[in-house]
Order: structure tokens, then C-alpha cells, then sequence
């Protein structure tokens, strides 16, 4: 082979690295951390820049899986609160020593794992959902 085709070889298979890792580089943002445990109070947090709403729901009292109390008028029990930065919606929850399942619910109708946990047992329903310990 000629020095030349070489060069070129070498040349076009950098140029394809540099465009895969540019176009790869939207699947290597930070990674959010959740949940966080500190002393009782839990933060959660979920990045979906396309949602409308986000809410955490879980099997605690007062949440029952973000139904709350229908006949007391609750409605989007654990609402979560969109940060200004790049998608992240966060909520602060207190709760006791315990096991706990949760997961999030997008725009009322799309339910998702907490990507932040890797504790993922049995919802009850049918499904998945994380586990939360707290000590």
C-alpha cells in the first residue's frame, strides 16, 4: 500500500471518531443523583426536558402512587418542581425510617423507573418500581 492511501485511511477514520463522539455526546450528560437521603428528608429528581409534569409517587402515606385522597380532592399528589437548569425536576420529601417503592409519572400517563436507582423490586401491580431505604 502506498504511504499516501494510508494517510488517507488514517485521516477518514478519525474524522468518523470525531463525528461519533460529537453526535454520542447528548447521551453523555451528567448524570442526575437521586434519591438523596438526608437525615428524613428525601430529594428526588428525574431530568425529562420534554415534560409537561412530573410527579414522584410511591407507596407512602399520603402519596398512595400520586392518587393522594380522591375524595378529599387531592390532585397531582408529588408534584415535582422544574428547575431552570437543562430539564431537572426535583421534589423534597420527609418521611420515617422504613422501605419504601416509588417511581415517577410523566404528564399523568407515562410511568418511569428512577434511572438514579438501581434498587428495583416488584411495584404489586404488575410493574417495577425503585426501592428506597431509609435508615
Amino acid at each position: 500500500m502506498s504511504e499516501g492511501f494510508v494517510a488517507v485511511s488514517r485521516t477518514v477514520l478519525l474524522l468518523v471518531f470525531v463525528l461519533l463522539v460529537c453526535s454520542c455526546g447528548r447521551y453523555l450528560e451528567e448524570a442526575v443523583e437521586s434519591p438523596v437521603i438526608d437525615g428524613g428528608k428525601v430529594t428526588f429528581r428525574l431530568k425529562s426536558p420534554s415534560a409537561r409534569t412530573v410527579q414522584v409517587a410511591g407507596d407512602w402515606p399520603g402519596n398512595n402512587w400520586a392518587r393522594g385522597d380522591a375524595e378529599a380532592g387531592e390532585v397531582l399528589v408529588g408534584l415535582m418542581e422544574l428547575s431552570e437548569k437543562g430539564g431537572n425536576w426535583v421534589a423534597i420529601v420527609t418521611l420515617k425510617p422504613g422501605r419504601y417503592r416509588y417511581k415517577f409519572l410523566i404528564n399523568e400517563t407515562h410511568w418511569v423507573l428512577d434511572p438514579g436507582n438501581a434498587r428495583v423490586v416488584d411495584d404489586g401491580r404488575g410493574g417495577k418500581a425503585n426501592l428506597l431505604i431509609i435508615p
